[in-house]
């Protein structure tokens, strides 16, 4: 199954987000579709930044799709409860975290934010770079948030970092 997820919403960067977002999809391409491809549905708040995951746990895939749902209706305190469902079944699942991560930065929880995207690049590993690329953003927008200006610095060193490659 592949697990698609889109970047983070803040509007306080959302320029840097955009162009970042937009070099990344000019060099993205899709996968075939297949019976366990979910795709999150663009919204007008929240640019296209895609990455992937693969899982074979169905019951991870429809915990996933119920999230996806639930955050694209705007339900985030019950898309970040059926995440924390799917990471009791996967908790190694590097695009699950970075999930978790992205709604508590969309809900101002800056620490957990950051502290999930740290998690995830934990397990994601080096080769995913779309996924750090992702994680990084978050971890420079949920420091921004704290007011740490410092750390934003060095995660954004690590964004254009992960974005130029």
């Amino acid at each position: 199954m592949t697990i698609l997820t889109k970047a983070p919403r803040r509007s306080a960067q959302a320029l840097v987000v955009l162009c970042s977002v937009l070099l990344l999809n000019a060099c993205a391409s899709t996968p075939p579709a297949s019976d366990h491809t979910l795709e999150a549905a663009s919204t007008a708040t929240r640019p296209d930044g895609i990455a992937r995951g693969e899982t074979d746990d169905e019951k991870v895939a429809r915990l996933w799709s119920s999230a996806e749902k639930a955050r694209q209706t705007g339900q985030d305190a019950t898309a970040l409860k059926l995440v924390y469902e799917a990471l009791d079944i996967s908790p190694q699942n590097s695009l699950l975290w970075s999930r978790a991560a992205e709604l508590q930065l969309d809900n101002l929880e800056a620490a957990l934010a950051e502290s999930y995207a740290t998690k995830s690049n934990a397990f994601a590993g080096q080769d995913d770079r779309t996924l750090l690329y992702r994680n990084w953003l978050i971890i420079e927008q949920a420091r921004q948030i704290r007011g740490d200006l410092l750390g934003v610095r060095s995660a954004h060193k690590k964004v254009q970092e992960y974005q130029y490659r």
